[in-house]
């Protein structure tokens, strides 16, 4: 279980809002909040760590507590970040090679580019439309 340390910020019936604190750095720069150079983040827009889960512990406003998600949810949102942006480039080159007579590299190039291009803005759209299903898989483990 992947474990990272959160603020309770809001607190409703059953939900709470919390804001994670980055505790470790992600190994590019070595900063720890508000990265700002990284590409994915700039694609995607991140904004703070706000996230809204359950409130399995009765969480109070202010208490820190320890949040968890599984590694195979993990792996499974990296494989789909990265795997369909991918996989539609190579989809997109093998389509512009088979249609392509002349110029073969050109068209292999722009074939490249538009499935990388695709795959991006799907899984954009999809990561903006489905959000707190990802979040969801966060679960309250216990108080800090």
């Amino acid at each position: 279980m992947i474990e990272e340390q959160a603020i309770v910020i809001k607190t409703s019936k059953d939900r709470v809002t919390l804001e994670v604190v980055r505790t470790k750095p992600c190994g590019l720069c070595g900063q720890v909040r508000g990265c700002g150079n990284s590409i994915w983040g700039k694609i995607f827009s991140h904004r703070s760590g706000y996230i809204e889960t359950r409130n399995d512990l009765n969480a109070k406003l202010g208490d820190v507590v320890i949040l968890g998600i599984d590694e195979t949810f993990m792996l499974k949102g990296s494989l789909m970040l990265y795997g369909v942006p991918l996989l539609l480039m190579f989809l997109g080159m093998m389509i512009a090679i088979s249609f392509a007579k002349d110029m073969n590299e050109f068209y292999t190039l722009l074939g490249a580019v538009l499935g990388l291009s695709l795959g991006v803005m799907m899984i954009k759209r999809v990561l903006n439309e489905k959000m707190q299903m990802f979040y969801n898989e966060a679960r309250l483990i216990r108080f800090k």
